[in-house]
């Protein structure tokens, strides 16, 4: 691969990290919003690359390249020894090369994908693909000193929370009146709110999801805000919530919690 289709996808990357993190938040599907500046850092800096590598080989091209004399000298003294002149190049190498630089563009094609057809955030497909049963959340998620809820008002929370204190706090949920915010996931006999929690990635992605009873499902990864009352539950089976209002919302700019 040459230096010229090197600086190209250095660039092309570069423009897709500043396309999704400064021009968009669809960086947002892929990583924690606190990742937005590595984004633009990395971004710039690839995309400087790319415009400083083919400079840079141009320089070096200006002060290696030898004057047609001295060329001529050295195939002269070649042919005095007795040896083959050296051939820079053969179309042999020509050819290689050439098939070198096509399989090398491949490596453009996940960038052009950005570009083109941006990959959605993760929904109810990962979701219903999940493997194991939801585990209790780990312990940053259930803390020991979360505010009491309040009594005769709605309650904003996350999945998270509600799930963590559904597993781990029962006491704190009973008659309180809570509402949440996540997608639709269909199911047999009914459909789940969801919502995926990352650490670092869309990758390390871990599903929250609650069982909603009361309400018709929504089409699936239609976003929704449920307000209703706590179900026990024994042990750690997904959390149900009795549901008496159910609206639709727009997508939020950070899908995950």
């Amino acid at each position: 691969m040459n230096r010229s289709s090197q600086s190209s996808l250095l660039l092309l990357l570069g423009g897709a990290l500043l396309w999704i993190s400064v021009f968009s938040a669809d960086f947002a599907n892929y990583v924690k919003p606190g990742f937005r500046p590595l984004l633009i850092v990395a971004g710039a800096v690839l995309a400087v690359l790319g415009v400083a590598v083919p400079a840079a080989e141009r320089r070096r091209r200006r002060r290696t390249a030898i004057a047609p004399a001295l060329l001529e000298e050295e195939l002269h003294l070649a042919r005095l020894l007795g040896r083959d002149p050296a051939i820079p190049s053969s179309p042999a190498a020509h050819a290689e090369h050439r098939e070198q630089v096509r399989v090398a563009w491949l490596l453009a094609l996940p960038v052009a994908v950005i570009f083109l057809i941006a990959p959605p955030a993760l929904g109810s497909y990962a979701v219903q693909r999940a493997e194991h049963a939801p585990a209790p959340p780990p312990p940053s998620v259930v803390d020991a000193e979360l505010p009491p809820l309040k009594t005769g008002r709605v309650n904003d929370v996350t999945i998270s929370e509600f799930a963590g204190r559904a597993w781990s706090a029962p006491a704190s949920l009973k008659g309180k009146k809570v509402r949440l915010t996540g997608f639709a996931v269909p199911s047999a006999g009914g459909w789940h709110l969801a919502r995926l929690r990352i650490a670092c990635c869309a990758a390390d992605a871990q599903t929250m999801k609650v069982t909603v009873k009361g309400a018709p499902a929504p089409a699936a990864d239609t976003w929704v805000r449920v307000t209703g009352t706590w179900i026990p539950a024994a042990g750690t089976a997904v959390p149900v919530l009795a549901a008496t209002q159910v609206e639709p919302v727009a997508a939020p700019g950070a899908p995950y919690e």
